[in-house]
C-alpha cells in the first residue's frame, strides 16, 4: 500500500508594480507498507513452516523558496528583469524491515503469528540543499537579449570546508529577422542566433561519504561497531562548464521550423568510487578525480507538410554526443573495481563506462574448449588461448550510443486522425549480464536459452558455444565479450488511430463530442539485439546504481506491447 501526499502553496505581494516578493512551499510525502507471506507449500517457506516479511518506508521531500522580482521597461526599448532568492530542500527517508518464520498455519499470515523473528533492521537517511541565486535579464528593442545568473549551492553531502559551490552562467541572443535587412524576407520568417556559457554542479553521490562511518553488528550475541566507510573530508562538487551555440529558425511563415545546437562540455573533479589499497581495510573511496569531455550536436525539425483538408505535420529530432575521459589522477589511466560483473570502467582516452574484459574467440573444434584472444600489448596478434587468465583485458564495447533520434507524425482528414512516433538509438553496446547465468554451459542456476542447444559435443563440431561443463570456467566467465550485444534499435513507439463523429450527427442527442480510437505502444521493434528488449533499464537490487555501470541488462523485463481501445465522450 502506498499513500502519497503532494502539496504546494504560495503567496505573492507587490510592494510597487515593478517590485514583488513571492514565497513558495511544497512537499511530497510518501508512506509505503508492504507485506509478504510465503506459505508452507511454497519453495521459499516450505522448510521453515511459512515465512513472513513486513517492510515500511517513509520518504519526505520539502522545498521552500523566497523570491524577490524586479522588472521595468525604460523608454519602451529597454526591458529588465532581476530575480534573487533562496531555496531550501530537505529530504528524510526512514525504512524498516522485519522477517519471521514458523507459522501455525497458512491462514495466519501476519508477523504476530510467527514463532520466531529471524531478521530486523531500520535505516534513517537524510540530506539537505541550500541555495542562494540571482538572475538578470535584459532586452533591447526585443531583438538583443542578455541574461546573467549565479548560484551558490550548498549540499550536506560534502564536508564543511567544501559544502558550497559557485555556478555562474551568461547567455546572449540576437533575433536577426527583426533587423531591417531581413524584415522583408518572404522566405525566412524567423532566425535567432544564441550562445551561452555556464557552470553546473553535481552532488549525485551517497549521503555522508565524506565522513568516516561505522556500522553496527553483533559478535557472539554482543553489540559491536566496525568501520564501514573511510573518510574523505576533501570531497567537493563535481563541476561541468558548458559552451553552447545555436540557432532557432523558421521558414514559410514558420511552417518549417526548428533548432540546431552545438555544445562543448568540460567536466572536472569527477565524483567516482576509486579502488584503494586493501591495507586500509576498505576497497573503494569516493573521490574527486579526473576530467571528462563531451561534444555534441542536437537538431530539431518541425513542419506542417499539408494544411488543406488533409493535414499532416511531422517532427524529427537528432542528437549525437562524443564522450571521452581526458584524465584521472597523475600516473593513472584506469579505474576498475576488478570484480565488477558489469564490466564498466573509467579509462583515459575512452568513453565513460566502456566495457573492459577478455575478448572471446569462439570454440576449439577439437575439444570444445572456449578460446580467448591473448591481446598481448607487447606483441599484437590474433593469437588465442584456452586459459582465461592468460588473456589480457581490452576495451570490448561502448554503452554510449553514436546517436539517438526520433520522429513524430500527426495526420487528420474528415474526422479521422492518425498519430505515430518512432524512436531510435544507434551504436551502443549492451552487456547481457543475465546471459552469464542463462547461457552458462551446464551450471545449475537458471533455465538456459536455446543457444545452449548449439553447444560443442564431439570433435569436429563447429560452433561458438563451448562444451557444457558444470563450472564457470569454460567461456562463461563474467568479464567476457561473449555476452556483449549491439543495442541499436528502431521502434514504433506509439500509434493512435481515431475517428470523431461530425457535430451535425451528435448534436441531435445533445453530445458535444464523441471519438473512437485505438492506440498501440511498442508495437514493432527493428533490432539485432540478442536480449529481450534493447531499451534496457536494469535495477538488480541497486547492484548497478553506480553511474559508471551503464548499458547492463540483468533480466530486464521487456516493455509490453499494449493495445488500447477507447471511447472519448464530451457532454
Amino acid at each position: 500500500y502506498t499513500f502519497r501526499t503532494i502539496g504546494n502553496i504560495y503567496g505573492e505581494y507587490h510592494f510597487i508594480p515593478s517590485l514583488s516578493m513571492r514565497v513558495e512551499a511544497g512537499g511530497d510525502i510518501t508512506n509505503l507498507s508492504q507485506d509478504r507471506y510465503s506459505g508452507s507449500g511454497s519453495n521459499y517457506g516450505q522448510s521453515v513452516g511459512g515465512y513472513g516479511e513486513v517492510f515500511t518506508n517513509t520518504v519526505e521531500n520539502y522545498d521552500v523558496k523566497l523570491l524577490l522580482k524586479y522588472n521595468r521597461t525604460f523608454k519602451q526599448k529597454h526591458e529588465t528583469e532581476v530575480t534573487g532568492g533562496v531555496e531550501y530542500q530537505p529530504y528524510r527517508g526512514f525504512y524498516s524491515k522485519v522477517d519471521g518464520q514458523s507459522f501455525p498455519n497458512d491462514d495466519l499470515k501476519t508477523l504476530a503469528s510467527a514463532a520466531e523473528i529471524v531478521y530486523g533492521t531500520s535505516v534513517l537517511d537524510q540530506y539537505r540543499f541550500l541555495s542562494y541565486f540571482a538572475r538578470a535579464n535584459y532586452s533591447y528593442n526585443k531583438k538583443y537579449l542578455l541574461a546573467v545568473s549565479g548560484r551558490f549551492d550548498g549540499s550536506s553531502r560534502f564536508g564543511t570546508e567544501n559544502r558550497y559551490g559557485f555556478f555562474p552562467s551568461i547567455s546572449a541572443g540576437w533575433i536577426l529577422t527583426d533587423e531591417s535587412f531581413l524584415s522583408d524576407n518572404s522566405t525566412l520568417s524567423f532566425l535567432k542566433l544564441r550562445t551561452s556559457y555556464g557552470v553546473t554542479g553535481n552532488a549525485g553521490i551517497g549521503n555522508f561519504q565524506y565522513l568516516g562511518l561505522y556500522s553496527a553488528s553483533s559478535y557472539n550475541q554482543l553489540p559491536t561497531l566496525y568501520p564501514y566507510n573511510i573518510a574523505n573530508p576533501d570531497l567537493k562538487w563535481e563541476k561541468t562548464a558548458q559552451f553552447d551555440i545555436g540557432i532557432d529558425y523558421g521558414f514559410f511563415d514558420n511552417r518549417l521550423n526548428g533548432e540546431l545546437d552545438y555544445y562543448f562540455k568540460n567536466t572536472s573533479d569527477l565524483l567516482l568510487d576509486v579502488p584503494i589499497a586493501a591495507t586500509t581495510g576498505f576497497l573503494v573511496q569516493t573521490q574527486n578525480i579526473g576530467k571528462m569531455q563531451n561534444t555534441g550536436i542536437e537538431l530539431t525539425i518541425n513542419g506542417d507538410i499539408l494544411v488543406s483538408k488533409f493535414k499532416w505535420s511531422a517532427g524529427i529530432n537528432f542528437a549525437a554526443n562524443r564522450n571521452k575521459v581526458v584524465a584521472l589522477a597523475p600516473g593513472q589511466d584506469l579505474i576498475d573495481e576488478g570484480g565488477s560483473e558489469a564490466m564498466n570502467v573509467v579509462k583515459v582516452d575512452e568513453p565513460f563506462g566502456v566495457f573492459y574484459g577478455v575478448e572471446y574467440a569462439g570454440v576449439d573444434p577439437d575439444n570444445g574448449d572456449a578460446l580467448f584472444y591473448i591481446n598481448d600489448p607487447e606483441n599484437p596478434s590474433r593469437a588465442t588461448t584456452n586459459d582465461f587468465n592468460a588473456a589480457n583485458f581490452v576495451v570490448l564495447g561502448d554503452p554510449n550510443p553514436d546517436f539517438i533520434a526520433g520522429m513524430t507524425n500527426s495526420m487528420s482528414y474528415m474526422g479521422f486522425t492518425l498519430d505515430f512516433s518512432f524512436q531510435s538509438v544507434y551504436g551502443n553496446d549492451v552487456n547481457l549480464n543475465g546471459d552469464h547465468w542463462m547461457e552458462s554451459n551446464g551450471t545449475y542456476f537458471d533455465n538456459q536459452t536455446t543457444a545452449i542447444i548449439n553447444a560443442w559435443q564431439q570433435p569436429g563440431d563447429v560452433t561458438d558455444v563451448p562444451q557444457a561443463r558444470l563450472t564457470f570456467e569454460n567461456g562463461n566467465q563474467f568479464r567476457l565479450s561473449r555476452y556483449i550485444s549491439d543495442g541499436s534499435y528502431l521502434r514504433l513507439k506509439t500509434l493512435t488511430l481515431g475517428y470523431s463523429l461530425p457535430s451535425k450527427i451528435i448534436e441531435h442527442v445533445k453530445i458535444n463530442s464523441l471519438r473512437f480510437y485505438v492506440s498501440a505502444y511498442n508495437l514493432i521493434t527493428f533490432t539485432g539485439y540478442r536480449g529481450w528488449d534493447p531499451e534496457v533499464s536494469s535495477d538488480v537490487y541497486n547492484t548497478y546504481s553506480d553511474p559508471v555501470d551503464v548499458g547492463v541488462d540483468f533480466y530486464s523485463a521487456p516493455q509490453p506491447k499494449t493495445v488500447v481501445l477507447g471511447l472519448s465522450l464530451g457532454l
